[in-house]
Order: structure tokens, then C-alpha cells, then sequence
């Protein structure tokens, strides 16, 4: 029991670094930093299938708080602390529901994710040189982008369960 205990800690802790070193290249490289945050979001999804809860949680945190400290820039941060780390989490608890509730959810975290990230860049961290700014143009892109997001991590998610996982000998490795 201990022993899994701390393969599950180990793979949180390496999966958290290799995070935080995507969304370091997305504040070194600006074009990246969504790109980067999709990645690093990808990470939490590993965690949830391998080792389960409360983990990604775990991860999210850790990467989030580590980013905000390291990076030089904040904006991959602050995009993945208020949406790109948590969002693979609460998909999975929105999916479980009704398909119109589940996208109804979806819909409003990324407009509520939206507010507070202008809201951080623009207040809070004073990223004035940021582009992103509260405007109907930038909402309907933000939702065009999720729909696009979630179909692309859907099907990235089974890539990973039906092929990766098995040709990385991952399954079953972590379960009790």
C-alpha cells in the first residue's frame, strides 16, 4: 500500500515539473502560451486516469502555485490556474451529468474564467501590454476555443487510454 502511495506521489510530482516546464516556455515564447497551458493540462488528465482523485487537484495546485512563483512572465499562470489546470477535472464531473447540463457548465466556466482572467491581467497583475481585453469578440472566440478544446481533449483522451497508455505499460500499474 505505501509502495503504490508513493509511485502515485512520484508520478504527481514529475507530471507537476514537467507542467510548470511547459508553461515556463509559454512566458519565454509569448505566441505559446496557450498552446503550453493546453499542454500542461494534458498532465492533470494523466493523473486523473492513472491515479485518480484527489491528485489532479494535487497537481493543479502545485503547478499553479509554482508558476505564479517561477515564471517571469504570468499570463501562462494565470491561464492555467483559472482555467487550463482545472479544467480537465471538471469536465470529467460535468460529462457525468446530462450532455446540454454538462456543455451549459462547460460554457459558463470558460465566460466566468474569462472575467477573472481579464479582471488578473488587467487589475490585479497589471499585464497592460496583454491583449486581452473584455469584449464581445473576445467572449465568442473564448467559446468557439473551448468547444474546440474540449472535442480535442476528448479525443485525446481516448488516443491515450486505448494506445499510449498501453505501450507505456501504465495499466494497472497505479491501482491498489
Amino acid at each position: 500500500m505505501q509502495m503504490k502511495k508513493s509511485k502515485k506521489i512520484a508520478l504527481c510530482a514529475i507530471l507537476s515539473a514537467f507542467s510548470v516546464l511547459a508553461l515556463f516556455a509559454g512566458a519565454v515564447i509569448d505566441v505559446l502560451s496557450m498552446t503550453m497551458t493546453a499542454i500542461a493540462s494534458l498532465f492533470i488528465v494523466v493523473v486523473m486516469i492513472e491515479v485518480g482523485n484527489p491528485y489532479p487537484y494535487l497537481v493543479w495546485g502545485v503547478t499553479s502555485a509554482l508558476s505564479m512563483i517561477l515564471l517571469p512572465n504570468k499570463l501562462p499562470a494565470i491561464l492555467y490556474l483559472l482555467f487550463g489546470g482545472i479544467y480537465p477535472i471538471l469536465k470529467a464531473q460535468f460529462e457525468r451529468l446530462h450532455y446540454v447540463v454538462s456543455w451549459i457548465l462547460k460554457l459558463s466556466l470558460i465566460n466566468t474564467a474569462l472575467l477573472l482572467i481579464v479582471t488578473a491581467t488587467k487589475y490585479i497583475f497589471y499585464l497592460n501590454d496583454s491583449s486581452i481585453d473584455f469584449t464581445v469578440p473576445f467572449l465568442v472566440l473564448g467559446n468557439v476555443a473551448l468547444v474546440l478544446y474540449d472535442i480535442a481533449l476528448s479525443k485525446i483522451i481516448l488516443l491515450y487510454i486505448v494506445k499510449i497508455r498501453h505501450h507505456m505499460g501504465l495499466k494497472n500499474y497505479f491501482q491498489n
